[in-house]
């Protein structure tokens, strides 16, 4: 049996044991989970205002070679490409993608996290990119990676692994070829509800949301209520266009758009909202897409994913 098909036998595990569990007992843990995720953030937060770690107590600047941390892929002085084996044995990947989540989200909420289904390589399980201002962190894991590499010469390789990748000011620090990172036994319990191979389960990321969830959860009249304009268009995280077409037989005031289009610029306001104020509009069609703020995909073979 190889590892795809253990991954969905642990599947049917998983989805077994919460066929076994009242509605009430469900309800009751997720609460749980949902208060100590509060909980941890909350440290997380005021730790990071600080500049320390809420793992570690340290300095984020702070290097020690012999307490390896998860804060150290912000690139405290003295960590160098050849100590990131320490963090990601001590780490697994669920703590290691919710950390870097977490620090995108601060500088900008699901803006920084690319992890959009349409630009994923389709071959891969799963294949994402966050970014978090001069860093850039990339995950991957295909098919292969998951049945784990038969006759590989490294041992990790030989086990269900993901690869990393990081880039600072857009230059090569980790390659995604450097680690074969073996996933823990938690790692391949939660992996079937993270992938959506568990019925009725679904995984949340709370505090980090990427693009994924905000473009196909969120609905789209709250997220244009959410939006303001910027004047800096490469830091747009969404881009809209909205078509208008008039009632039929009936014309657009062409001095109606010209206000709405200054009110857009004095107000920050999308257009999309604004233009529901101007007479005879039959139909108006908003389409949502990301915007360039939001990080390429970088893929393992093929590059950077353009849109």
């Amino acid at each position: 049996m190889n590892q795809l098909d253990l991954l969905n036998q642990q599947a049917q595990e998983v989805s077994s044991f919460l066929n076994s569990l009242s509605r009430e007992k469900i309800d009751e843990i997720n609460a749980k989970i949902k208060h100590d995720n509060d909980k941890v953030y909350r440290e997380f937060k005021e730790n990071l205002i600080k500049g320390r770690c809420f793992l570690c107590q340290r300095l984020l600047s702070d290097f020690m070679i012999k307490e390896p941390c998860i804060h150290w892929l912000l690139r405290p002085a003295g960590f160098d490409k050849k100590h990131t084996r320490l963090v990601f044995r001590k780490f697994n990947y669920l703590r290691i993608q919710s950390y870097v989540r977490w620090i995108a989200n601060t500088e900008i909420p699901a803006g920084n996290i690319n992890d959009l289904e349409e630009e994923k390589n389709p071959d891969k399980i799963f294949e994402y990119t966050v970014r978090y201002k001069n860093l850039e962190w990339s995950f991957s894991c295909g098919k292969g990676d998951m049945e784990g590499h038969r006759f590989a010469f490294n041992k990790e390789a030989r086990k269900p692994h993901y690869h990393f990748q990081m880039r600072i000011d857009g230059r090569p620090f980790i390659n995604y070829r450097d680690l074969h990172i073996p996933f823990t036994q938690e790692d391949l319990w939660h992996l079937p509800i993270i992938l959506g191979m568990v019925e009725g389960a679904e995984f949340a990321n709370y505090h980090g949301t990427g693009m994924q969830d905000i473009m196909s959860k969120v609905d789209p009249e709250n997220l244009l209520a959410a939006m303001k304009n910027t004047d800096d268009q490469k830091n747009g995280v969404y881009n809209l266009q909205t078509l208008i077409e008039a009632e039929p037989g009936k014309k657009l005031s062409g001095t109606e758009l010209a206000e709405i289009l200054k009110k857009h610029k004095e107000t920050g306001i999308p257009i999309a909202r604004l233009i529901r104020s101007i007479k005879n509009v039959g139909r108006a069609t908003t389409y949502i897409t990301p915007g360039p703020r939001v990080p390429d995909q970088a893929g393992r073979k093929s590059g950077k994913k353009k849109r």
